[in-house]
């Protein structure tokens, strides 16, 4: 599944950074707690359950000149030098209470802002010392983490010219809507359903369905989203409905990327700050910027 190796490549090197940092910080920390026992490793708790994260192991930061354990096992808390936390698993009774702030938390959050919804408050965030999320004002941002590569939004590999597209208006809508995930903070069905009474739309996956996925779609469309022959069905659509599940800064998924990188047109609904991402003005139809999304759909039609 080459979108998730991709997705989970960047998560991994925003957390090994993550890490090493921590460790570097950590091993400090843990040498004023505990003077008298310096030979000993210091421990990065996840106190969270990480997905990628199963079992302990040592890691040696890149100078070699310190070592921490990993691991998930609460019962090595004793020898914690920094409790590592994953944004989605966070339950709010859940954690390593009384605090001893002289033990940093870090969290690695790179997920929507619904899966955990406190964290949108910056009095949240503050408890954590260092952070990983989407937000470019994290310790460590992952704004791009769907985003493969630059040259991929410059390649025309999946390029579909404008007559040919036209031409396939025969048999599909000008509008493509693919998704899964039907309960989302912005009511996006909702939208996407109104949007639909201006234009008309091909809605695919388990939401709005209105048409049914070729057979080799069916399991691997909201698994690999990336995947070559995926890429190549929605290029022969004009545009694309990209409306993220929340609306928050620099929250930015494959909604976007993927139209750009196959030639269609975006029609954005999601972070507020998008501008700043875009490669240039024209690249995206930004709702917005309109009164309606009727008027949306006027525009498309004169395209």
């Amino acid at each position: 599944m080459l979108s998730y190796i991709c997705s989970f490549k960047f998560k991994q090197l925003a957390l090994l950074v993550i890490i090493y940092a921590l460790c570097h910080f950590a091993v400090q920390v843990f040498f004023l707690l505990s003077l008298e026992e310096t030979n000993r490793v210091p421990v990065l708790l996840w106190w969270t359950q990480f997905v990628h994260i199963n079992k302990e192991r040592v890691i040696n930061c890149p100078n070699g000149e310190y070592q921490c354990l990993i691991t998930t096992n609460h019962s090595n808390s004793a020898d914690v030098a920094a409790y590592l936390f994953y944004g989605s698993r966070i339950e709010n009774h859940d954690f390593p209470l009384p605090r001893n702030y002289a033990i940093p938390w870090a969290i690695l959050h790179e997920e929507s802002p619904k899966n955990y919804a406190p964290f949108l408050y910056r009095k949240t965030q503050s408890i954590f010392n260092i952070t990983s999320t989407f937000s470019r004002y994290s310790d460590f941002p992952v704004t791009l983490q769907y985003l493969e590569s630059v040259s991929s939004l410059r390649d025309s590999y999946y390029y579909v010219p404008v007559d040919t597209k036209n031409k396939y208006l025969k048999d599909i809508a000008p509008v493509l809507y693919i998704q899964s995930d039907c309960d989302t903070p912005i009511n996006r069905d909702y939208l996407v359903k109104e949007f639909g009474k201006f234009i008309n739309i091909d809605s695919y996956g388990k939401c709005l369905t209105n048409k049914m996925f070729p057979k080799e779609f069916y399991e691997i469309y909201s698994l690999d989203l990336y995947n070559e022959e995926l890429l190549r069905f929605i290029a022969k659509y004009k545009f694309i409905v990209a409306f993220e599940n929340a609306i928050c800064e620099d929250y930015i998924t494959e909604k976007l990327w993927r139209p750009l990188i196959v030639g269609s047109i975006p029609i954005y609904l999601g972070s507020p700050t998008i501008e700043d991402w875009l490669p240039n003005k024209n690249s995206a139809i930004l709702v917005k910027n309109y009164n309606s999304l009727q008027e949306v759909a006027n525009l498309i039609k004169k395209n």
